[in-house]
């Protein structure tokens, strides 16, 4: 766990040194919560719901760019940078780098909200406790684990070039099918029929469950027990993408 933390924590620093990279993951929830999210939010306060269920899309529309599209890319362009080489000579077993990416990436998230929770609170009606709080940010981190998963799976697997398509074209279509992007009622009708089944779906449940908000639930109420099959799906594929890569490199 120690080396995990350490291999976050390097990875920390080097973000923190691309400025170019955390500046517009930083803006972007802003912007993209004031150009839609604000006349959502105040859509809801007229039906008497509070700005977290506005909000909670956003969340993770923007946790999903971080998990998926990001950390693919970072992933892929590292395996071609010869440093990587380098580090493969450290005593540190493929796995310890795996999870402190993973680390890191959900810490990076967390930072990413903070501009767009002060804008939310700020110019909504937030009606949730305060007690709630905690457990509606740990549920939103908990419940992008998979989508890192699935994003280390996709760096492992595909060059980066191959890797900023599939991850961006994966990101979008769970955006949209997810209704995350546009409300499910303005989806067509094949889409919203499938959407229970969709994991950006089943990962905005598995939130407003926790806070115990079931009145925008599309499907059953137990859909948010398959995010768990689908975790196990893309941390089986991320695991079979590091080992294929190391056999491929290393021998």
């Amino acid at each position: 766990m120690r080396l995990m933390l350490l291999h976050a924590r390097a990875q920390a620093v080097s973000t923190w040194r691309t400025p170019a990279y955390w500046l517009p993951a930083l803006a972007f929830p802003v912007v993209f919560f004031l150009l839609f999210g604000l006349a959502s939010a105040s859509r809801l306060a007229r039906q008497g719901l509070g700005s977290e269920v506005a909000i909670t899309p956003f969340l993770l529309f923007t946790t999903l760019n971080v998990t998926l599209a990001s950390l693919s890319m970072q992933v892929a362009a590292d395996r071609e940078n010869p440093w990587e080489r380098r580090l493969r000579l450290l005593p540190v077993s493929p796995l310890t780098r795996f999870g402190g990416r993973l680390v890191f990436v959900l810490g990076f998230n967390v930072v990413s909200w903070i501009p767009l929770l002060l804008l939310a609170t700020l110019t909504t009606d937030l009606r949730l406790d305060a007690g709630r709080w905690p457990i509606w940010l740990a549920s939103v981190v908990v419940g992008a684990i998979p989508f890192g998963l699935l994003g280390i799976a996709i760096g492992y697997r595909f060059p980066a070039q191959a890797a900023m398509t599939i991850s961006n074209i994966l990101f979008l279509m769970l955006s949209f099918a997810g209704g995350l992007f546009v409300p499910a009622a303005a989806l067509p009708a094949a889409v919203q029929s499938a959407m229970p089944y969709v994991p950006s779906q089943e990962y905005l449940q598995f939130v407003l469950i926790a806070i115990r908000d079931t009145g925008t639930l599309i499907g059953p109420s137990w859909g948010w027990l398959l995010l768990f099959g689908w975790t196990a799906l893309f941390g089986l594929l991320a695991l079979v993408a590091v080992r294929r890569d190391e056999g491929v490199r290393y021998g």
